[in-house]
């Protein structure tokens, strides 16, 4: 039995279309759809939204008063490019055709094993994406830019916010006897009043409150939130659950609390959350950007060649899966991706440090 009759790079993409674990969406992938252009360079108009104008009064027979147009800015970056492979040692190969020849049931180990390799790289390509489109959804410290480290230690950055404008009206550091972990003086009701004005005020219709389950817990000991549990209830409560509180979020602040714990292992092997801690960002309806997938290189030059097994898969991630007959026999799996999120959307957002 040869590799390939089992092993290709259309079985790894049936694969991923038909793994529930692994077809998870992502939070972020509802606010940027995914979407597919040509080249490696992205170009989004970011517009500076604001209330209606009034139509200016004029005299009858007089010419029209030119009105300037809202602002706005085009904004030009290269996108950054993933690559990764994982090979299948001479030994794995020995293993499959031993297990094949006796009919030994531990072929089928032997094929996940195999599976999950492939698995893990297109997996480690949607944490990428993730994790990019989270770091613009809560920026550290209110700073709107993307830091992408590369295998030669340099690094692509990207600057969402260059004049720090989206910073100075859409985020708020809240200090001193306010931070949420203070239950009995912060005011996170009040916070979230000052985030949803701001948000109407640009004419966006403030939908979601995004943020751990930790920051959650703030929530839960918050006398202003128990407050408001016993005038609803008129009960005095010692015990506020999380559901209790997601719900008087959602009944004073008319947002719906969207809690997002999921993890990552970075670069360096420790875990990592896609969204902070302390930190809570407020959504308005509607996408926020696009999450823009560029052509490949192997999907540009490598379709279509007899010596290279290329399949993409539905993201824009390409898979190239090639036998070479060595010595030593080598197998290997590679996943690549040309990506970054596109943010027309960011005035929609309004970010607190809560701690």
């Amino acid at each position: 039995m040869r590799l390939t009759d089992v092993f290709s790079a259309e079985a790894v993409a049936i694969r991923q279309t038909s793994d529930a674990s692994n077809r998870m969406p992502y939070v972020g992938q509802a606010f940027w759809p995914n979407k597919k252009k040509m080249g490696i360079d992205l170009k989004w108009i970011k517009t500076h939204k604001g209330l209606g104008i009034a139509l200016k009064p004029s005299a009858l027979d007089s010419l029209a008063t030119i009105r300037p147009r809202k602002g706005f800015e085009a904004i030009t970056q290269e996108m950054p490019f993933f690559r990764e492979s994982m090979t299948i040692k001479e030994q794995d190969l020995a293993e499959i055709q031993r297990a094949q020849e006796s009919d030994d049931p531990y072929l089928n180990e032997v094929l996940e094993h195999i599976f999950n390799d492939a698995d893990e790289l297109v997996m480690g390509a949607d944490i990428s994406v993730e994790r990019m489109r989270m770091n613009l959804l809560a920026p550290l410290n209110g700073d709107m830019k993307l830091t992408i480290g590369m295998a030669d230690n340099t690094l692509y950055s990207y600057n969402y916010d260059e004049d720090g404008s989206w910073k100075s009206g859409h985020y708020m550091t809240i200090e001193g006897d306010g931070t949420w972990d203070k239950p009995t003086t912060a005011k996170p009701l009040n916070d979230f009043q000052k985030g949803t004005d701001y948000l109407s005020g640009l004419g966006v219709v403030p939908t979601y409150a995004m943020m751990t389950t930790k920051t959650l817990n703030y929530l839960v000991e918050s006398e202003q939130i128990k407050n408001a549990f016993i005038t609803q209830s008129g009960k005095n409560v010692d015990f506020l659950d999380k559901t209790t509180a997601k719900e008087i979020v959602a009944r004073k602040t008319g947002l719906i609390p969207i809690i997002n714990d999921k993890k990552f292992v970075d670069y360096d092997g420790t875990e990592k959350g896609f969204f902070p801690d302390d930190y809570v960002t407020i959504i308005g309806s509607g996408t926020l950007g696009n999450t823009w997938y560029g052509v490949t290189p192997e999907e540009r030059t490598l379709m279509g060649d007899s010596k290279v097994d290329v399949s993409v898969l539905e993201s824009g991630v390409a898979i190239a899966v090639q036998t070479i007959y060595g010595p030593p026999v080598q197998h290997s799996t590679t996943a690549s991706q040309i990506v970054l999120p596109s943010y027309e959307g960011m005035d929609s957002v309004f970010v607190m440090k809560v701690k």
